[in-house]
């Protein structure tokens, strides 16, 4: 490994401008820094176009895709609220059937009551009938105003 002080002692300064020494280094060193850093400032000068260059288009591209990302999450929206409606449509539908099916049990159901009822009163009313009709014989032969006996008359 080279030493530092090695490296320096490469710029030390030899001379008055003159005739050339075989080691040194020359005399105008601002003209020699610009020839050394002019080629490197050029091409920084490029990479900074360069640079700004990605810099706009990036911009340009950041626009574009946010307004397609809007765009998109409109189309989004608007299929959503499409869905959303056909959802609930499909649900009442659904709701309605199942209301319909329960209105129609409920009606089977009450309709099996009535004939129910009706086939108990109909077995009972020969009953009832007759218990009315000894009821009414009974009150026409107590003329002697008794009340009849209620242990033996018949309730249902």
């Amino acid at each position: 490994m080279v030493a530092v002080g090695d490296i320096l002692r490469r710029f030390r300064f030899h001379g008055v401008p003159g005739a050339p020494i075989a080691t040194g280094v020359p005399v105008d060193r601002a003209a020699e820094i610009e020839a050394e850093l002019t080629p490197v400032f050029l091409l920084l000068e490029a990479a900074q176009f360069r640079a700004t260059e990605l810099v706009e288009e990036a911009t340009v591209e950041t626009a574009r895709r946010r307004a397609a990302a809007a765009e998109q999450a409109r189309r989004i929206l608007v299929q959503a609220r499409s869905q959303a409606d056909a959802a609930r449509a499909e649900s009442a539908a659904v709701r309605l059937a199942q209301a319909e099916g329960q209105r129609w049990t409920l009606a089977e159901g009450a309709r099996h009551e009535a004939e129910r009822i009706a086939r108990v009163s109909a077995e009972r009313a020969p009953e009832l009938v007759e218990e009315l009709v000894r009821r009414v014989l009974s009150m026409g032969q107590q003329t002697d105003g008794t009340a009849p006996d209620p242990t033996t008359t018949r309730r249902p």
